[in-house]
């Protein structure tokens, strides 16, 4: 289940992403707290993100942050230290 939707991310992302104003501003590293975090999408990439939140009952919020964590091999963000 895990390493299948993580492969059809990355497929996705790589095969699919488009930036069709170009990548935007360079990013800047967020202080202590809660950030933003905001950029565009292809439509279909946005879409399936939510078909595949849906599927597993969470939000895309919980999913970017599970398979963001799981591409750093972290079990939290506790472990992390940036």
């Amino acid at each position: 289940m895990v390493d299948y939707l993580y492969i059809l991310f990355l497929e996705v992302v790589v095969d699919e992403m488009l930036f069709p104003r170009g990548p935007g501003r360079p990013a800047k590293r967020a202080g202590a707290g809660l950030a933003g975090l905001s950029f565009r999408v292809d439509g279909r990439l946005k879409n399936l993100l939510l078909d595949i939140s849906e599927g597993y009952d969470m939000s895309m919020t919980e999913l970017l942050l599970y398979m963001t964590l799981k591409e750093a091999g972290l079990e939290s963000l506790d472990e992390f230290d940036g």
